[in-house]
This record gives C-alpha cells, structure tokens and sequence, in this order.
C-alpha cells in the first residue's frame, strides 16, 4: 500500500509580517531571462517501510532509525516563454531535472506582480501526459501581507485512477529567510489538502528579484508522517543573454 501511496506523491506538483516588509515597489518582482539557472538541494525522509526511488544520479542514501533519507541536488533552467501544448496557450517554462535527466516541466504567468501556476509535465524515465489548469493558480502575489486565504479544488490522474486533491492556500507573511545561497525577504505561503487519503502540509518561501527559495512538504497517512521533502536554493546562476523568448 505504501510504494502505491509514494507514487502518488511524487506526482504532485510549494512570523506574520506587516506592510513595510513588502518589497518596494521599483524592485523586481521576478523577470528570469533565458537560461537563468537555480540549483536546489533535496533532502528526502521516508517511513522505513516506504519505497524510495533510488536511481537518481548523485543521489545519498541513509538508513536512519525507523526511516530512510535520501539527499541529492536538482537544477532549474528557465527555458522561456513556450506553447503549454501544440495548440495551447504560451507560457513561462521552468524544466527540473536531477544531473542529466529531466524530471519535469512546470508552466507559469509570471505578472508584473505575482505568479501563477497554470500547468505541468512530469518527464523522467516514464514521461506523462500535461496537466494542464482549467484556470491559473496564484502562487505568489505581491501585495499578500498575510492572512489571505483561498480554496482549490481539482481532480487528478493517478495510474488511471481519479484522485480529487482539496487545497487551502494561505499567505503567512513577510519573512527575513537564511539559506545557502543567501539572505533573502521571502513571502511565506502554506498550502495544506488532501490528495485522496493523503494530508499535505506544504510550505514555501519566495524572494521578489529570486524566485522560489525554500520549500517544506510533508504528507500524513491518519496521525502518521509518511514522507517530508525538503528544497533549499544552494546558488543561482544568471544567463548570458537578456533573453525571455523560447525563440533562439
């Protein structure tokens, strides 16, 4: 039950503040240029009785008392401004992938103030089809101070099943956040839903100028944690070109 319930997982796409601790409003909110690159690291924790995918290229594994860590680094590229499918819309395209192997490709609307989720693809060794959004998702927006909420409801393939995911979106606030790639300002947002019997608690951190900093997830079977993952940005690297068109 517990390799069917991971898998599950690992296809789902993440101090309150006050208003002088937004950003000011000439700085940035996020304008990636073509081939800017963000590298995260990524740390697993599994129940022990948990499968755990374990031929991602330079990936850790440890065996630790009643549960298994797995630790390896993943890159994000932004790629551009591209068709979310042969006939659909254009988007802002963010491809994942750990060492040489794409994992998955997410579509974003990056506004001039905040930043929408509108669909995604896993890659991998076994490609899936496109989910694509009825409607965007807000991710990030800039006026949020915290306190804002809002529910999502949507229905998901899984191995041919439907599962229907609930979400509860909330900005927590402004937050001075320390990782190894610096310093940042960051607005806080949880999530937290359920993914058929799963319960989601997810928390991020996003930097106006950076992108996404800092991510927290952890999903509950009952009372039980089953899987927690953790992303911190270690190094961003800024293209050549001022590009922000797929077009080369």
């Amino acid at each position: 039950m517990y390799n069917i319930l991971i898998a599950t997982l690992f296809l789902s796409l993440q101090i309150m503040g006050h208003a002088e601790d937004e950003p000011k409003k000439n700085e940035a909110f996020w304008s990636p240029s073509l081939g800017d690159t963000w590298t995260y690291k990524i740390v697993m924790e599994v129940a022990k009785e948990t499968s755990i995918p374990s031929d991602i290229e330079g990936q850790i594994i440890e065996e630790l008392e009643g549960k298994i860590r797995s630790t390896h680094y993943q890159t994000l590229v932004y790629r551009g401004f591209l068709p979310i499918s042969d006939k659909g819309p254009k988007a802002d395209a963010f491809y994942f992938s750990n060492g040489k192997q794409l994992e998955e490709i997410q579509y974003m609307q990056i506004k001039e103030d905040k930043v929408n989720a509108v669909g995604s693809k896993k890659e991998g060794k076994k490609p899936e089809k496109l989910i694509s959004l009825n409607k965007p998702i807000p991710l990030v927006v800039g006026s949020w101070k915290g306190g804002e909420s809002f529910p999502v409801m949507m229905e998901q393939a899984v191995k041919g099943n439907k599962i229907r995911m609930s979400r509860m979106f909330r900005a927590i606030g402004w937050e001075q956040v320390e990782t190894e790639a610096g310093d940042f300002k960051a607005l806080h947002v949880q999530v937290t839903g359920m993914n058929g019997g799963l319960e989601l608690k997810r928390g991020y951190w996003f930097a106006p100028g950076t992108g996404f900093i800092k991510e927290d997830k952890k999903y509950y079977l009952g009372d039980k944690m089953i899987m927690r993952q953790t992303r911190e940005l270690v190094k961003t690297a800024k293209a050549q070109t001022n590009q922000k068109d797929g077009d080369q």
